[in-house]
């Protein structure tokens, strides 16, 4: 094996593990809350009580967190691949700045949110004992916060990258501990043995879900193009500017994160997009029966191309797991 071709996953990119913690504003709505305000269960005030839950703020408020919440893990989940330790993404190294910018500006927007809560807090309290009064006092007023500020430390918004740079040992001498050192390399041997098995699957789940998805985009442009239905959808949908463009970022995104130089089959969509995706083209280009044939015809061998490898894992694959090194 050439060693000059061998390769560190680790230096294609890096493990990214997001962690967002939100104060809940909520509180079970226990058997003795509903004794002490004598109501019927089905005629509970729907504005403050949800699935069984006390809700110490108006639903707007959490909604609004919980969506940054999310878009920040659309984001993340966009640009990489999961990895099966601690939780982590694998981001390839050249969208690590994209990532980050964009986790940035929605941390910002997060806590901006947060301090708009929190100053706030008190004039939401009095909407909430104003509007349900007899709720408030039996039900509530006891688990709100003595001060809002405090509420600040409940809500955290970080992210961490890290790589994975092999397991070393360190020697001790025989006199020392022989046992001891021993077993330390029995221990790290172990640890080198499962660190490659999980990388292995991560290199194989890495390139068969990135021709799994373009198998699924070949299917999909000559659905619009052609159009019929795509999936399981019941009815054709038309073709639109909007879907040409979500065509070339697809194929943009598929350059940015083909880290294992799957390059055949990104050269063929390259090719394909410099043909029929141009700046220009709109979707009555795509209504002439020769355009449909060509694209139809271009579609097809990438997604054969994409399809075979994809269910036979590969020469490709395998050659990959033979270069990976810790």
């Amino acid at each position: 094996m050439n060693k000059e071709n061998n390769f560190s996953l680790f230096n294609l990119g890096c493990l990214v593990n997001l962690r967002i913690r939100m104060w809940s504003g909520r509180k079970m709505l226990t058997r003795g809350d509903l004794q002490r305000i004598g109501y019927d269960p089905n005629k509970l005030p729907s504005d403050i009580v949800n699935l069984g839950r006390k809700l110490m703020v108006p639903k707007s408020e959490l909604h609004a967190l919980t969506h940054i919440d999310q878009k920040s893990r659309n984001i993340l989940e966009k640009w990489s691949m999961p990895f099966g330790i601690s939780n982590a993404h694998f981001v390839p190294a050249k969208m690590l700045p994209t990532v980050e910018a964009q986790l940035k500006e929605l941390k910002e927007e997060f806590f901006e949110k947060v301090d708009s809560l929190i100053a706030r807090f008190d004039d939401l309290v009095d909407t909430v004992k104003q509007a349900h009064p007899d709720f408030w006092e039996k039900c509530l007023r006891n688990h709100y916060p003595a001060n809002p500020k405090a509420l600040r430390s409940k809500f955290q918004f970080n992210w961490y990258t890290f790589k994975i740079s092999g397991i070393d040992t360190k020697e001790t001498s025989v006199s020392e501990a022989m046992t001891e050192h021993q077993l330390q390399i029995e221990k790290n041997q172990e640890l080198r043995k499962q660190m490659q098995e999980e990388v292995n699957r991560f290199v194989e789940d890495y390139v068969i879900t990135m021709r799994q998805e373009t198998v699924k985009f070949c299917e999909l442009v000559q659905a619009r193009v052609n159009g019929t239905a795509f999936g399981d959808e019941t009815e054709s949908k038309i073709l639109t500017p909007r879907s040409i463009g979500c065509f070339r970022k697809y194929i943009d995104k598929f350059k940015n994160m083909n880290i294992f130089g799957d390059k055949e089959i990104e050269k063929m969509l390259d090719e394909f997009k410099n043909q029929f995706l141009n700046s220009g083209v709109g979707p009555k280009d795509f209504e002439s029966s020769n355009v449909k044939a060509g694209v139809t015809m271009a579609l097809e061998a990438i997604r054969q191309k994409a399809a075979t490898e994809t269910e036979s894992a590969g020469q490709f694959i395998g050659e990959l797991k033979r270069r990976i090194v810790l």
